[in-house]
């Protein structure tokens, strides 16, 4: 077996949707069309943040212990920080408070259900309780900032649940609590379910599994089906998908010239599909940029589409080619007006460099009158899923001041 198992949690958004894509990846694999994803420094970054994590976890040090260490991972080198230490502890404080002993990095079997995968689970635990309330614990770490992950229905979380629960034994236990760790996106996110709501998924995704078998299998383009799928970066990309964003924008943008898709018919963007529409417009953008960038290279290659042509584009923003020596000139002839006006730092940077933490003094007492004079406003709406946990929204105009 491979180090990664082809059913894994990490792709259960992708395989349990869109049940052809696992055929499909596996020959465009075997033809080399798509190769395993070469790692990026994000990504190694957050292998540096599991490895610390694991590290407190398994032998009792905090993050702050690990701080000025140089720590490689994937080819990329880092230096620990006051930051990423002052992320992970949260995260390892709420496991502490729920549990001395913690099963940390534990390769769980998911046989019973997806006969020959697994995957690792970062945390998990059994928290049992005086008063019959045995709950299983599962906690993961996402340190990526750029997408908030929920732990609300989240299918790999609830992988690794039926894969520790098989793995203690299957113990009777009245509830499971699925944590999201995610410090630089929303913090700490927690879904509870009960073992009867977790074994009813681990049947669904055990009738899956028996479908891809039995290859009745379907491509069913979604958003989380589609984000990480390998099918978009192979030649030719995924005509379903291409297919599926093509129908919601030609309903987005109606003024365009007809477009001509068999067996479609457009539709007035109100109620559902206008939400359909909004809810993937991100996905449609992206295709489009690469659809952009596919073409520019066709051009430039010398095999232009047709009714196209690249040319030299408008020249870039200037700029000094000896920043320094420029600067030394400025200075000689405006004395101080070659600078900018000074401004205070942003609250984030205040925060690193004045706020009191483990292995640095700070200012303690600017920190706590600064802490005074912080205020947000209020975040403008925002459209959201329906089963999204904060309760929904509703601005009501004044219509009866003049009364």
């Amino acid at each position: 077996m491979t180090a990664h198992a082809k059913l894994s949690p990490s792709g259960c958004d992708r395989w349990s949707t869109c049940t052809a894509s696992v055929a499909l990846i596996d020959k465009l694999r075997g033809d080399g069309e798509i190769v395993d994803r070469d790692a990026s420094e994000w990504s190694a970054e957050g292998t540096v943040a599991h490895e610390i994590r694991e590290m407190c976890l398994d032998f009792g040090f905090d993050p702050h212990h690990f701080v000025g260490a140089t720590i490689s991972a994937d080819g990329f080198t880092y230096v620990v920080d006051d930051e990423m230490a002052g992320h992970l502890q949260t995260g390892i404080d709420w496991v502490r408070e729920h549990t001395g002993a913690p099963h940390v990095e534990i390769k769980v079997d998911l046989s019973p259900w997806l006969p020959g995968q697994f995957g690792t689970c970062d945390t998990g635990w059994i928290a049992y309780w005086p008063a019959f309330s045995n709950a299983l614990y599962i906690s993961d770490l996402k340190y990526g900032a750029g997408v908030p992950v929920d732990a609300i229905g989240n299918k790999q979380l609830r992988l690794y649940a039926l894969g520790m629960w098989h793995h203690l034994g299957r113990p009777q236990v009245e509830k499971i609590v699925l944590n999201i760790d995610q410090p630089r996106a929303g913090g700490m996110k927690y879904w509870e379910i009960t073992l009867d709501e977790l074994l009813a998924f681990g049947e669904e995704m055990k009738a899956v599994y028996a479908k891809i078998i039995a290859g009745d299998v379907e491509f069913k383009p979604s958003h989380k089906a589609c984000k990480w799928c390998e099918v978009r970066k192979a030649p030719g990309g995924c005509p379903p998908r291409d297919r599926w964003l093509l129908e919601m924008a030609a309903d987005a943008h109606p003024d365009l010239p007809n477009m001509v898709i068999p067996g479609y018919e457009r539709q007035n963007l109100v109620g559902e599909r206008r939400w359909l529409v909004v809810q993937h417009a991100s996905d449609i953008r992206a295709r489009l940029a690469e659809l952009h960038e596919e073409s520019l290279r066709a051009a430039l290659d010398g095999n232009p589409d047709p009714g196209s042509k690249a040319v030299e584009g408008d020249l870039g923003d200037r700029y000094f080619k000896d920043a320094k020596k420029a600067e030394a000139l400025l200075v000689g002839a405006l004395g101080d007006e070659a600078y900018q006006p000074r401004k205070v730092i942003g609250i984030t940077e205040i925060e690193k460099k004045v706020k009191p933490g483990k292995r640095k003094q700070g200012h303690p007492e600017a920190w706590e009158e600064l802490l005074k004079l912080v205020d947000r406003p209020k975040g403008k709406p925002k459209l959201v899923p329906a089963d999204h946990q904060k309760p929904a929204l509703v601005q009501w105009e004044d219509d009866f001041d003049d009364l």
